[in-house]
């Protein structure tokens, strides 16, 4: 065989591996199992399980409605709850998408969701909400709702504009809130939220060692991108999200989909 040939076949080989790489990462979910110690936990509540479903930009989710429901349900999660930007700005309003993502979610448990920026950019938050509550998700619009297991509660905040506040002293502890940007953790911990759950940064785009690249609201080397973090009594949970929106390739950096284990 001829060198020439056989530089070719390595070259075409090369870039085969690289394309299966990066379909590979751009449309394989990675389901990470999260641990997080609330003080104040009711008991009932120990080993409760929420499924976090972020970014998902429809109609440019890197994975199907029913295939992300299938994976949902196979955590067996309590809750579900979905800290925003499940639509996307930069493209057509994806409503029957979204009513879909929506049903299919709220047939394997309850769903509570909060807008994203993408909802907020273009004024969308009220149909956003609309639809989702018609498909059976409990839309938080900078409310609260007491999550009751076993004769116990819960309170879940939702936070759809920038600005958290704090919540009444009669609002049971421990407080979970959803608020998608998580930029903001000095003022979750100001307001004293207990654990917060996040999205919003796509964790960095491209991943290098587990440290994202560049994020929205953070910039380079961005330090909320991923996992479980923690500032005084905040702790903060950040998913990777499920799609994409302008940037549509991701390098190191799978869908992502947190499941919280209370304890």
């Amino acid at each position: 065989m001829k060198t020439e040939t056989k530089w070719g076949l390595a070259a075409a080989g090369a870039a085969l591996s690289a394309g299966l790489w990066l379909y590979q990462e751009n449309t394989s979910v990675e389901v990470e199992p999260l641990p997080v110690a609330l003080s104040g936990l009711p008991a009932a509540f120990r080993g409760f399980k929420i499924a976090v479903v972020s970014d998902v930009h429809l109609p440019r989710g890197g994975v199907s409605s029913a295939r992300l429901s299938r994976l949902v349900a196979l955590q067996r999660p309590d809750v579900i709850v979905l800290p925003g930007d499940l639509t996307n700005s930069y493209a057509d309003f994806d409503r029957e998408g979204l009513t879909d993502l929506g049903r299919r979610l709220a047939a394997v448990a309850p769903c509570y969701a909060v807008a994203g920026n993408h909802e907020l950019r273009f004024g969308r938050t009220g149909e956003y909400a609309r639809l989702l509550e018609r498909a059976g998700v409990r839309v938080l619009r900078d409310g609260w709702t007491l999550l009751e297991r076993e004769g116990e509660t819960l309170t879940l905040y939702g936070m759809e504009r920038k600005r958290p506040r704090p919540l009444p002293a009669s609002c049971p502890r421990p407080v979970i809130a959803l608020a998608h940007q998580p930029q903001w953790l000095y003022l979750y911990e100001a307001a004293g939220w207990d654990l917060v759950i996040s999205g919003h940064a796509h964790g960095g785009q491209v991943r290098l060692i587990g440290q994202g690249l560049y994020a929205p609201g953070q910039g380079m080397l961005p330090p909320f991108t991923s996992g479980l973090y923690r500032r005084g009594n905040t702790q903060m949970a950040v998913s990777r999200g499920l799609g994409n929106s302008t940037f549509s390739l991701r390098f190191g950096n799978r869908l992502h989909l947190p499941a919280l284990v209370l304890g």
